[in-house]
């Protein structure tokens, strides 16, 4: 174990190579960006959203940059409205990861991409102070994270990524100074507890699966015991979490996904069909190495199962006098119980295909790395051994993650029109309704703030759903004339339609 009382904190390393691997550390991000940078040929600080959630988000931010939350609904899918509020599917999750940036600095097309890599180099620097781990602690953590496939593909994208990795680094780095508090081996502090408590709420914030890692701080709190006090925790944490949830999807415009769709059951016989028929399909699709036709992953997918068996392994077995016994170690139970029981969310009430689940359980995958990493020090050669395989097995991917850069048509010129629109939709706010989901950033940047901009509308019976406007590009089928009447041209996009007054 490697925390105050790790080499480093003896003096037992010369304090320059502690400084420059806290400095590597801290630093990681930014050295991943500029190798990415050094290999497209492009400035990945300068990265721009092109996937639809990417301008889903940034949409989103960019209207409360510049107007609160004074605009119009921007519901994922045209129907399907949040009860309150105009922040659509995505809910009150990018609020939390991007208030900080847009209230601080100005909105620009890279602007969550910037605010993703800074809010992970602040992550590490908060695991160095709040947990001190020592130099070579921080060395492989460092290098674990300069070379994590998911990481590094995500690391330019304007995703919820980078947000999740830097809640569950501080949540692990306040969660291993509790048990060392807890325990005795460091002086008791008033503050970890509620700051792991309000950490583990944001990390559930940012993502509801990460509600998970709630666990093994219950686990501590009730000193590792099974008993009345641990069956009282269990039932509020069961409690909490379903008044959680509620209180979230009060402000989220519910989705068409595997839960949604499953909640919609008539018959409590239905359900249990569904929910059977979606886990087969999904652990199918998991064990199966071409279910998506990418091996980086299909990598990823049997690298989170390595990591929960060597956590099984540590929970169970022990080397003494040369051989392996049976034992009993609560300090990794907790983990590879949080760390199952994120798998099992995922097969039962999610989909695994494409990124959907790898970009979920990646974050939690690297957090139970980082736990592994963190005690490095404090085991023996057989420990080490198995840690130093799994990196490596996880690591192989890395050279294609970082090649994929290259043909990223993220920094292609958005095309937009540099024209004021805002006399066509007025001050107030108001609604957009595109065919299909295939938004362009150009459109996302010239259509004002006030405006919410939905995607979805496929066939004639969705178009009474209530936008006050919508946009028909080149291609596009026309409104219903029963519900819209043709209001303007956008010039450089296309025909506007307005809402008919019921």
């Amino acid at each position: 174990m490697s925390t105050e009382s790790g080499a480093a904190l003896s003096g037992k390393s010369p304090r320059y190579s502690r400084v420059l691997s806290l400095l590597l550390l801290i630093a990681s991000p930014v050295v991943i960006m500029f190798l990415l940078s050094l290999m497209s040929g492009q400035n990945m600080f300068l990265s721009k959203p092109i996937f639809n959630d990417e301008m889903g988000y940034w949409r989103l931010m960019y209207s409360i940059s510049e107007r609160g939350f004074d605009f119009g609904s921007t519901e994922h899918l045209v129907g399907y409205v949040a009860p309150y509020g105009p922040l659509g599917s995505h809910g009150l999750s990018p609020v939390a990861a991007w208030l900080w940036y847009v209230l601080l600095f100005p909105m620009t097309d890279s602007a969550l991409v910037i605010a993703g890599v800074v809010m992970l180099a602040a992550a590490f620097l908060l695991l160095y102070l709040i947990v001190r781990p020592g130099v070579s602690e921080m060395l492989l953590i460092a290098l674990f994270t300069l070379l994590y496939p998911p990481l590094v593909r995500y690391i330019n994208l304007s995703m919820m990524e980078m947000p999740c990795y830097a809640c569950v680094i501080v949540y692990m780095a306040l969660l291993l100074r509790y048990e060392k508090e807890h325990s005795g081996a460091l002086p008791h502090s008033r503050w970890t507890l509620p700051l792991l408590f309000v950490c583990g709420l944001y990390c559930t914030l940012l993502r509801m699966s990460n509600v998970v890692l709630f666990f093994p701080a219950i686990l501590i709190f009730c000193d590792n015991k099974i008993g009345l006090k641990l069956l009282v925790c269990l039932v509020l944490y069961a409690l909490g979490t379903l008044a959680f949830n509620y209180c979230f999807s009060l402000f989220v415009a519910p989705y068409p996904d595997a839960l949604y769709t499953l909640m919609q059951s008539s018959s409590l016989g239905e359900l249990l069909r569904g929910l059977w028929l979606n886990t087969r399909t999904n652990i199918l699709n998991y064990l199966n190495p071409f279910s998506d036709n990418s091996l980086p992953q299909a990598m990823a997918r049997y690298f989170y199962l390595l990591v929960l068996l060597v956590l099984l392994g540590k929970t169970l077995l022990k080397k003494e006098g040369g051989r392996l016994r049976l034992t009993w170690r609560w300090a990794y139970f907790g983990v590879f119980a949080a760390g199952a029981a994120g798998l099992l969310i995922v097969l039962t009430i999610y989909y695994v295909f494409d990124w959907r689940d790898y970009r979920t359980l990646a974050p939690l995958a690297y957090c139970m790395v980082l736990w592994l990493l963190l005690r490095w020090s404090g085991e023996g050669r057989t420990f080490k051994a198995a840690l130093a395989a799994l990196l490596v097995f996880g690591m192989l991917m890395a050279p294609e993650a970082y090649r994929h850069v290259a043909q990223d048509p993220r920094f292609y010129p958005d095309e937009s029109t540099g024209l004021d629109y805002s006399e066509l939709f007025g001050d107030e706010a108001c609604t957009l309704g595109l065919y299909g989901t295939a938004y362009e950033l150009a459109l996302m940047k010239d259509v004002p703030a006030n405006v919410g901009i939905c995607g979805g509308i496929y066939e004639e019976n969705t178009h009474g759903y209530g936008m006050d406007y919508i946009l028909s590009l080149p291609g596009d089928p026309t409104p219903s004339p029963e519900y819209y009447q043709h209001y303007a041209t956008m010039e450089g996009y296309g025909e506007l339609y307005r809402r008919l007054e019921s």
